[in-house]
């Protein structure tokens, strides 16, 4: 069985579309799967993936789980449950951090949605603290991003697995072959080189260096 983990917060933000009311703009939010703004993280993708596996593969809770600790928002609750995935996809709410990190270290794969950039002119810049936890953690990490300094750090560290969040067929194709072949997880090999440049110890080195030129 191939085991995903996820533990922080994961909100929903659907697009909002503006319709004119007597002159005044009108707000709503559209409560479906594909109004969800791609430019913020959202499971959604890994759920769709998931599902199309039981249906057309006949994959389920034996062969592959999605564990999420933290706060949730209801609305996926309410996906798992119309996709009738309530078997594989497991939310299971608020832990330590001690219990989070040691749940997370039981698991095969660490997901990892990124937000996207909301201009075609360039890419997104912002670099969660998550991403650090998770390559501390060194477990292979399957990140949901576009072109960005997160994907460059996640790709650099040699831990993570990049696949673009629309792209639908790539990751049922990937998941399909974790868990035909778990092996493949094994082909992960951090870079510690590379990861030692982002730890604690590095950073503060590097801000003691810039007061002492003061």
């Amino acid at each position: 069985m191939i085991k995903i983990g996820y533990a922080g917060i994961l909100q929903y933000y659907p697009k909002r579309s503006k319709h004119w009311t007597h002159g005044i703009t009108d707000l709503f939010w559209t409560y479906r799967p594909e109004s969800i703004d791609p430019s913020f993280r959202s499971p959604l993708p890994l759920f769709k993936a998931m599902a199309t596996l039981k249906k057309e593969k006949s994959i389920g809770s034996n062969d592959i789980q999605f564990h999420l600790w933290g706060g949730i928002d209801p609305y996926y609750q309410t996906c798992i449950e119309e996709m009738n995935m309530g078997d594989s996809i497991l939310i299971q709410g608020f832990q330590s951090n001690t219990d989070t990190i040691d749940k997370l270290k039981e698991m095969d794969l660490l997901f990892l949605p990124l937000e996207k950039s909301n201009s075609p002119l360039h890419r997104n810049l912002f670099i969660p603290s998550k991403l650090f936890e998770y390559i501390a953690i060194n477990k292979p990490i399957l990140g949901l991003c576009e072109d960005s300094e997160a994907k460059e750090i996640l790709e650099n560290s040699g831990l993570g697995k990049i696949i673009d969040p629309e792209n639908e067929n790539e990751l049922v194709n990937y998941l399909h072959q974790l868990i035909l072949n778990p092996n493949l997880l094994g082909q992960f090999k951090r870079n510690d080189e590379v990861i030692m440049q982002f730890s604690a110890e590095t950073a503060t080195q590097k801000l003691a260096n810039i007061f002492n030129q003061i």
